[in-house]
């Protein structure tokens, strides 16, 4: 029997009900109404709320960096709020901008000089930063595209999808078994931080992410198949101490960033590491040189 088979086989034995996975709806988001939309948030807890509203929050932040929409000398970013429960026909409201207007975004903003805050809608926010109304109109469109790309999971909710434990368990023991190779496959830390948010608030994750494990499963199981692998040493009690370990070693991804940082971030992975040496360098140097 070849390493892999081995090592698969006796994953089969440990674990007979979860070893073929699970049916993954995998066709894609599906976009709501408004008024599916807060129909299925509602019955959503508290807890997998406040994920839906974290991963709001960083979407717009990463759009708006990403499209220099944050670009101003007076004004600094500092986060979306959002009104899930707005409701124009019920009137329904608990955002409000600076000018008494009821919203569903509420835009921050905080004056580099005085530190002042003060919260805008999406039209006064446009105003501010004082963006043509062809740009206003794009932020718009942006925003209703993060709503669009949010409604898969609030999709997968009302299908009654869960999260994907058995997908799960398969990529903790695949990590198990990444431990024991002689060059170990590099695995991606981010995934594997927002994928265990999802699993703490029980709630369905990306088809993007589901696909991403399984790609990442498969990678260390190529790897495993070279004949210069060592023979797959494993109990399951030895995996299941693992497992616990492994999780609670995962640091949480820190909801606290502000959202600019964390679009960032992902532009710095990007770069080759030669490339983030030179970035955090020069970065360095312009932030000590003296402001005007």
């Amino acid at each position: 029997m070849g390493q892999v088979q081995e090592h698969l086989q006796k994953y089969k034995r440990w674990y007979p009900q979860t070893y073929q996975l699970k049916d993954y709806p995998l066709e894609g988001r599906k976009t709501l109404t408004v008024r599916n939309r807060q129909e299925i948030y509602q019955r959503l807890t508290k807890p997998q709320r406040a994920l839906i509203e974290t991963h709001k929050k960083y979407q717009m932040g990463s759009f708006f960096l990403k499209h220099h929409y944050l670009i101003d000398e007076a004004w600094q970013f500092e986060t979306v709020n959002i009104d899930e429960n707005y409701n124009r026909k019920l009137k329904r409201y608990h955002l409000f901008c600076q000018c008494g207007k009821a919203v569903k975004y509420q835009f921050v903003l905080t004056s580099k000089k005085t530190q002042e805050k003060i919260a805008l809608g999406i039209t006064h926010f446009s105003d501010h930063l004082g963006v043509s109304a062809e740009v206003a109109s794009e932020i718009k469109k942006g925003i209703n595209h993060v709503d669009m790309a949010l409604d898969e999971l609030l999709w997968l909710k009302d299908k009654k999808c869960l999260f994907p434990e058995d997908l799960w368990q398969q990529y903790l023991f695949a990590r198990y078994r990444n431990e024991q190779l002689i060059q170990p496959v590099a695995y991606n830390q981010v995934l594997a931080q927002r994928v265990l948010t999802f699993r703490e608030v029980e709630m369905p994750i990306f088809v993007a992410d589901y696909l991403a494990l399984l790609s990442e499963i498969r990678l260390i199981e190529k790897a495993s198949a070279k004949r210069e692998q060592p023979k797959f040493v494993g109990e399951k009690k030895s995996f299941e101490a693992y497992a616990l370990h492994l999780m609670s070693s995962i640091p949480e991804k820190e909801s606290h960033y502000h959202p600019s940082s964390l679009a960032l971030y992902e532009e710095w992975k990007k770069l080759t590491q030669t490339e983030q040496a030179r970035v955090l360098e020069e970065f360095q140097q312009l932030i000590q040189q003296p402001s005007c």
